[in-house]
């Protein structure tokens, strides 16, 4: 059967994820292509169709089953919505993705490996790097608008907001602190958001 374009496709996105299942499951450093392609349920050789290695297919992974794929596929002109409009969508796209299960199981695998893996911590940086160069260029262009402030630290603001982001998923995800989990994704956006603006807005 020749592979048309919605045969590779579909084909991809069943690698993908089954490999964040196998990846979640026993960690990058542990799993091979042969797990995941058990866990596909198709050849080994298929993967190589598709993905080079497994760092290739790791940063599949991270391209479309993490938050940076929020900031991929962000349309152009919502980048001209004001800041009280744009962080609540930003941030409650990216806590479907981070608060689902599997994402999170695969957090808890991977991040430990960061430390013993000299692979892995560079990537997950150059994915970090890309959504803080994305976020920075969106407080500039807000700041030439005169919808922040003109002396904005963008720096210092997009640590702020993320900070508060990861800092509510680690209660919620890992320490299972009710006075969190009480919350919708929502309501956490328009908490961090509102609590953020008062400091960075133009007065």
């Amino acid at each position: 059967m020749p592979r048309t374009p919605k045969v590779v496709e579909d084909r991809r996105e069943q690698i993908i994820d089954a490999a964040m299942r196998v990846f979640a499951q026993k960690g990058f450093t542990k799993s091979t292509n042969k797990d995941v392609a058990r866990e596909a349920g198709i050849t080994p050789g298929l993967i190589y169709y598709y993905f080079e290695s497994k760092e290739t297919l790791l940063k599949a992974v991270l391209e479309e089953r993490s938050p940076f794929h929020v900031v991929a596929t962000i349309a152009p002109e919502m980048l001209e919505l004001p800041p009280e409009a744009f962080f609540p969508m930003l941030i409650t796209r990216v806590l479907a993705i981070v608060e689902s299960e599997q994402f999170v199981n695969l957090i808890r695998v991977i991040l430990p490996e960061v430390l013993h893996n000299p692979e892995i911590a560079p990537l997950l940086n150059g994915f970090a790097q890309r959504v803080l160069a994305f976020i920075g260029s969106y407080l500039r262009l807000q700041m030439a608008k005169g919808t922040l402030r003109a002396d904005l630290n963008p720096d210092i603001a997009i640590h702020a907001l993320i900070g508060s982001v990861v800092t509510l998923v680690g209660r919620r995800q890992f320490l299972h602190d009710p006075q969190v989990t009480k919350y919708t994704h929502e309501e956490i956006a328009q908490f961090v958001v509102a609590t953020l603006l008062q400091g960075i807005q133009a007065r």
